[in-house]
């Protein structure tokens, strides 16, 4: 075995047990976790997904260069399936700034991850009233502005053990209805007429994509209709139970780089355990 396919053996095995630690952590918190304000679950929520994938990539990324198949691939697909998605885009005839029309797409959504923009279907710009469309648009901005797509896509992508479980698939539903319920306030800005033309925008594009086959979704953007949550939102609109949205940012990069700190000052603490343990590996490789 040459020396390159033992580091890569031994990157792939630290990189298990350390996302494996983070990952029984994830599990017991998210089974543990109990009700809280809105916006503060919806951190917590994506802290705790994406904290093994953060904390084991930190962690070998200290110790080795390793690659992340399996995430890479994931990363790549959603590539694909968005650019197939955005052949034919144009420039909308809706007066307003960044959107896009798309043939096929029965909606409103949120593409791409690092350069998102709007993209709305022509039946969506003909059967909705500007008010309507003005505030489903800003519903999606404020999913950009909030980096939501990014944090979609780090979840569908992240390399580890816990993203398998039931856990997990519950703390991202979670975060998901979180955050739109986020987006629904920002866009709504505490005005009771906002709130209600955007129940109505999200009825009207329900009924737009019941009516028949449509451009497949991509993992990693947002779409204004969501059918598992339309009438919970749809209800909290007309009712005036929107909570109201606040000015603060998102602070995942602040805690991804404590995080990353805290591992960084932790490897050479326990450097002695690990030069022992890695020498016991290599001894076990043929």
């Amino acid at each position: 075995m040459t020396m390159a396919t033992r580091s890569l053996v031994l990157a792939l095995a630290w990189f298990a047990a350390v996302n494996a630690s983070a990952s029984i952590l994830s599990w017991m918190l998210a089974t543990g976790l109990s009700s809280r304000r809105q916006r503060e679950k919806s951190r917590l929520l994506l802290s705790i997904r994406l904290f093994p994938a953060i904390a084991s990539i930190v962690f070998v990324g200290a110790l080795f260069l390793s690659v992340l198949v399996r995430s890479s691939a994931r990363a790549l697909e959603t590539l694909r399936i968005g650019r197939r998605l955005r052949i034919g885009e144009r420039r909308s005839t809706v007066d307003i700034v960044d959107v896009h029309e798309v043939d096929g797409l029965k909606g409103v959504s949120l593409a791409g991850v690092f350069r998102a923009r709007i993209l709305i279907g022509p039946s969506v710009a003909h059967e909705l009233s500007s008010a309507e469309l003005e505030v489903a648009v800003a519903h999606e901005l404020a999913h950009r502005q909030a980096f939501d797509n990014l944090a979609r896509w780090a979840m569908l992508c992240a390399p580890d053990f816990f993203g398998s479980s039931r856990a997990a698939r519950r703390v991202e539903q979670d975060w998901h209805a979180a955050a739109e319920s986020l987006a629904d306030a920002r866009a709504v800005r505490g005005d009771s007429l906002r709130a209600v033309h955007l129940a109505s925008a999200l009825v009207k594009v329900a009924r737009l994509a019941a009516q028949g086959p449509a451009a497949p979704p991509v993992p990693a953007w947002s779409t204004l209709n969501d059918p598992p949550l339309l009438e919970r939102r749809v209800r909290r609109l007309v009712t005036g139970a929107v909570p109201l949205a606040t000015s603060g940012r998102p602070r995942i990069v602040p805690a991804a780089v404590t995080l990353g700190a805290s591992l960084l000052v932790a490897v050479p603490a326990f450097a002695g355990m690990v030069h022992r343990l890695t020498e016991t590996l290599v001894n076990l490789l043929p």
